[in-house]
Formats: C-alpha cells, sequence, structure tokens
C-alpha cells in the first residue's frame, strides 16, 4: 500500500511539472516574441536614408529612413505603437520603461513637427538622426538584457511595478536629446518657404 501511494504520489508530481513546464512554455514564447517586436522597432529606427552632400565635418548627410516625409513618419509611428503596445504586458521592466521613453520622445518629436511641411521631414532628420540611433541602441540594449539575464527566469514580471521612469529622469534625459538642444533649428524649417 505504502508503495502504491507513493508510485501515486511520484506520478502525481511528475505531472503536475510536465503542466507547468508547458505552460512556462507558452508564456515564454510570449515574452520572446514581444521583445523580439521592440528589437525590431529599435532596428527600424537605425535605418539611415542618405540626402545627398556632405555636412561641415565631412559626413554624409543622412536623416532616419521614418523621417523621409510626414506620411512616412506618422504611418511608422503608429506601427510602432501598435506593435509593441500589444506585447507590452510580456516585456521585462527595463524594457517597457526604456521603450515608454522612446515613445515619449517621439510623441514630442511629433509635436515639434506639427508645422513643419512634409517636405522638410528629411532636414529635421538630419538633427535628431543621432537621437535615433541613440535611442534604438539603448532600447536595444535594454532588450537584450532580458535574453541574458531574465529568459530562464521561471517567474513573470509584477505588473505593480512602475513601468515608467522617474519623471524627472524622463525631463533630463529628454533635455539632453538633440530634439530639444536643437529644437530652433527644426522651428527655421517650417519657416523656410
Amino acid at each position: 500500500m505504502g508503495g502504491g501511494f507513493l508510485s501515486f504520489f511520484a506520478s502525481w508530481l511528475l505531472r503536475k511539472r510536465d503542466y507547468d513546464l508547458q505552460l512556462w512554455g507558452k508564456l515564454l514564447e510570449r515574452r520572446i516574441e514581444a521583445h523580439e517586436r521592440v528589437i525590431q522597432i529599435a532596428l527600424e529606427m537605425r535605418v539611415m536614408v542618405a540626402l545627398g552632400g556632405v555636412d561641415a565635418s565631412g559626413e554624409v548627410l543622412r536623416a532616419p529612413q521614418v523621417l523621409s516625409s510626414k506620411e512616412t513618419f506618422e504611418g511608422w509611428f503608429h506601427h510602432a505603437t501598435t506593435e509593441t503596445g500589444s506585447g507590452s504586458t510580456w516585456l521585462s521592466v527595463a524594457t517597457t520603461r526604456e521603450l515608454n521613453f522612446v515613445q515619449d520622445y517621439l510623441v514630442t518629436l511629433h509635436m515639434h513637427l506639427a508645422g513643419i511641411p512634409s517636405e522638410r521631414y528629411p532636414q529635421a532628420g538630419i538633427v535628431v538622426r543621432q537621437d535615433f540611433i541613440d535611442l534604438s541602441s539603448e532600447l536595444e540594449r535594454q532588450t537584450f538584457s532580458f535574453f541574458v539575464n531574465d529568459v530562464r527566469r521561471l517567474k513573470l514580471n509584477d505588473l505593480r511595478e512602475w513601468h515608467k521612469y522617474p519623471r524627472g529622469e524622463t525631463e533630463r534625459r529628454l533635455k539632453m536629446t538633440r530634439l530639444l538642444q536643437n529644437w530652433q533649428d527644426i522651428v527655421r524649417l517650417s519657416n523656410r518657404t
């Protein structure tokens, strides 16, 4: 009787463990897919187009491809927020915070570009090109930290944990961007005829 009980108990433990692993496998697939979407958005931010000519330091004039025109930017921004928003529950806290900062930046950029004609977007892209490179690199770095540190952890994030950087840090980082440091250059683009 004792042997039967031990056999039943061991079988029950194995079935429970198998069920837990299957469930965790499905959750892990969702988390990996959500992080892969963020990496794809970060890579899209780094695609540059040459505008012809060189700047004062001899570098080829380039701008983010997503700033080719107003329509391109708005379409990409909608795509990026939709693509990442659907999986935001599954993202690590660090990735979510960085993604929210990138969205704050893009909303600020959108606001600053409001009065600029579509054909001037590439010139605005020259001003903010380095921001796109820096933001996408940091977003990619935070996302890859999930694959390095958290992917094997059999624990989900606490959704009550704050999903944004503290306001002071967000404002400080935004002020350090070329967008806000050089926003007068963008304003001048809207005044050109």
